[in-house]
């Protein structure tokens, strides 16, 4: 990755336009410049950003075609080779990148836009149809599809090696498989529906966060657990200390020496730090995200991490201190507004995308 980078000078460098439901999901292809995002419907498409910032927003260039429900996680491999994804149609799909394309079709970015301007509620509100923005894409069937779940799937993460892919469901079930080959290798089971997963870098520990029902129930069960992956046996329960938590997010340091963890649900979004080998809290990060985080990633330099929230907000923080160094975007008013869903960065530290449900998936660079 870059040497130095400059966050506190991050700045917008493309909106990429793709209206026709929920971005759920976003992911940079292993080393390259390529971004692929989900939505809400199952699709799937890959965008090549251009080496600098600036000028028109590029289109997408490739639609991965297969699932049939919402995309929750993309991963991808260090070699640029796969793309993974994971969905709430159950299923987990491999998608060759150096693979050809079986066609090629036009995606219209936004359809909705035309269709809420065209709508009866629309013309009486004055509203202008826009015209049509198209993009040409190439079409591709995903290569591969592992269905060890029989229930959304919430939880994606793949060891550095790429050897490991663990997934969590509302099956309450966690699946351990080797990712070459797309075999299961074990899985225990939990209390209930899994929610946000994280591996460690060696592989040795899961975070696995638990959550049921999914709205407020004074029954309601909530529970944080560190995991051993070989054997599938409880580490640490940290529970106790994450009383009334819904833990929506979780991110390993490259090192292994910090865990992020983000609260979830309608509450004030808390980020804090937790030291994996004792499971105790390090710090807090201030201020929290509005009505819930949503997402955690940590950039490859291991100094600092970046967290999306209800309130429509990315945060990136300095790990050491705690410090707040930048807030990417502006709140729009609230949780229905349209919040990011995802948030990832490039791996060579320069890129940040951000998966925003109002249908478009934002950019941001940061210069050397």
């Amino acid at each position: 990755m870059a040497e130095t980078i400059n966050i506190d000078k991050a700045a917008l460098a493309w909106t990429l336009p793709w209206d026709a439901d929920w971005v759920t999901a976003v992911a940079f292809v292993g080393s390259t410049r390529q971004i692929a995002a989900g939505n809400n419907l199952g699709q799937i498409l890959l965008w090549e950003l251009p080496e600098k910032p600036g000028g028109a927003a590029p289109s997408p260039v490739r639609r991965l075609d297969g699932h049939t429900n919402a995309v929750t996680r993309l991963v991808s491999t260090p070699d640029n080779r796969w793309l993974i994804s994971a969905s709430n149609d159950h299923t987990i799909r491999y998608w060759d990148m150096k693979a050809d394309a079986t066609g090629t079709d036009t995606v219209v970015l936004n359809a909705t836009t035309i269709a809420d301007a065209s709508s009866p509620a629309g013309k009486r509100a004055g509203k202008k149809v826009p015209p049509a923005v198209e993009a040409k894409v190439r079409v591709q069937k995903a290569e591969r599809a592992l269905k060890g779940h029989d229930d959304w799937i919430l939880g994606l993460a793949l060891s550095r090696d790429a050897k490991l892919l663990v997934s969590g469901g509302d099956d309450a079930n966690v699946i351990v498989w080797d990712r070459p080959a797309g075999k299961e290798l074990r899985r225990w089971k939990l209390t209930s529906w899994a929610y946000a997963l994280a591996l460690s870098p060696d592989t040795k520990q899961a975070l696995v966060s638990e959550r049921n029902p999914l709205y407020y129930d004074p029954t309601r069960h909530m529970a944080v657990k560190l995991w051993e992956v070989a054997a599938g046996k409880i580490q640490r329960d940290l529970s106790a200390d994450n009383k009334d938590m819904q833990i929506a997010a979780a991110a390993y340091s490259p090192d292994g020496k910090i865990l992020a963890l983000g609260q979830g649900g309608e509450a004030d979004g808390k980020v804090f730090l937790v030291d994996p080998a004792t499971g105790k809290k390090i710090r807090e990060l201030k201020p929290p995200h509005q009505y819930g985080v949503t997402d955690l990633t940590i950039l490859p330099d291991g100094k600092h991490s970046a967290s999306s929230g209800r309130d429509t907000v990315v945060r990136i923080w300095q790990l050491s201190d705690g410090k707040l160094v930048k807030e990417l975007g502006k709140p729009r008013g609230g949780q229905f507004k349209d919040w990011i869903h995802a948030v990832r960065f490039s791996a060579d530290g320069r890129w940040l995308a951000a998966a925003d449900m109002a249908g478009q998936v934002q950019v941001w660079a940061f210069p050397e």
